[in-house]
């Protein structure tokens, strides 16, 4: 059963923020944990381009402890990220692509989504339109947690920065 996911994201931090945290496995482990109907047991890097996790996923019926891989399939830093993941658990499995593509708009930055995925085994049964609702809620859920964490570490970082600069500033005593 195919599932197509497309929309966009601002983000209150720079592009090279959005394109650190995209490789940061505890911060993306922290993100993941917000989306309701998510949890992350682990998130690791085994490789250079290269993740395993493990994750129970969904919602009331449509829910699964799933083994996963994750790999980048093509980059182009801070602007492009191809990735494609493959996930199986409990008789079912799923699998898919997506294409993130970061613009910068002044201090904030476009985060643009495509993707594909595909479910099979007992989870296809439970119909097209409730897969792609929990899909796009995932999705939804996945970017708003991405986009409030970028925004508080971006201000934290500017924030930081504004009180050195101004102990700096402070003549000696």
């Amino acid at each position: 059963m195919a599932l197509k996911l497309q929309g966009t994201v601002t983000v209150d931090a720079t592009r090279e923020e959005v394109w650190q945290v995209f490789f940061d496995v505890e911060a993306l482990k922290q993100i993941l944990n917000k989306i309701p109907g998510i949890t992350v047991e682990r998130f690791v890097q085994v490789a250079e381009d290269k993740y395993e996790a493990t994750a129970t996923m969904g919602v009331a019926m449509i829910k699964g402890k799933y083994d996963g891989t994750i790999i980048v399939l093509e980059k182009r830093a801070p602007e492009y990220v191809k990735f494609r993941g493959d996930g199986k658990g409990g008789g079912n499995w799923t699998s898919g692509e997506m294409e993130l593509t970061l613009t910068d708009q002044g201090d904030q930055t476009t985060l643009a989504y495509l993707g594909t995925g595909n479910v099979g085994g007992a989870l296809s049964s439970v119909g097209q339109r409730l897969i792609d609702s929990v899909g796009k809620q995932f999705i939804q859920n996945g970017t708003k947690a991405l986009a409030e964490d970028l925004s508080a570490r971006s201000r934290a970082k500017r924030g930081d920065a504004g009180r050195s600069a101004e102990q700096n500033m402070r003549p000696p005593s």
